[in-house]
């Protein structure tokens, strides 16, 4: 009888390969945080030009308006988009979609305006609204991001501050 051949990896190869990935993720973790950091300020922008999409066609939809309004903690708090103009609940009947807070970012509307809204031919029935979004975390390399809200609800994301 002759020797079958053995598969697998022995132990020592294990514990080398195990070496050998620590090493990378010790070096490759530390630059992780801004690369999230920034993927959420640009998640949050997408999210307030989500909510602006919606409030708009919605808002052509039913020919009334459609308002988007900031929680009582301002815009770092959420918002509702509804078809009152009041800040409510998520769970009210008014509510088309609630968004909550988002850990870690800061959203600021340039006038503190609370709430705006489009009107039943989709333009925006107030000024322009610009938002800065930035992190509430002080982190290095992270651009705030501007959202600006153009009076036919045209939505623009530019870097830096508004």
């Amino acid at each position: 009888m002759g020797m079958r051949p053995q598969h697998g990896y022995t132990a020592v190869e294990l514990m080398v390969t195990l070496g050998v990935l620590a090493i990378i993720l010790m070096i490759a973790a530390p630059q992780m945080g801004p690369f999230l950091r920034k993927q959420q300020v640009k998640n949050a922008s997408m999210d307030i030009t989500s909510a602006v999409a919606l409030a708009r066609s919605e808002a052509v939809k039913r020919n009334a308006p459609v308002y988007v309004v900031a929680s009582n903690a301002g815009w770092t708090g959420g918002w509702t988009v509804n078809t009152t103009g009041t800040v409510l609940p998520a769970s009210s009947s008014s509510t088309l979609r609630a968004q909550a807070s988002m850990d870690g970012i800061n959203i600021t509307e340039s006038n503190s305006h609370t709430q705006f809204n489009f009107g039943g031919d989709g333009r925006l029935q107030s000024t322009g609204m610009s938002f800065t979004v930035n992190t509430s975390i002080a982190t290095t390399g992270v651009t705030p991001l501007c959202v600006n809200v153009g009076a036919t609800g045209r939505v623009q994301t530019t870097n830096g501050g508004c």
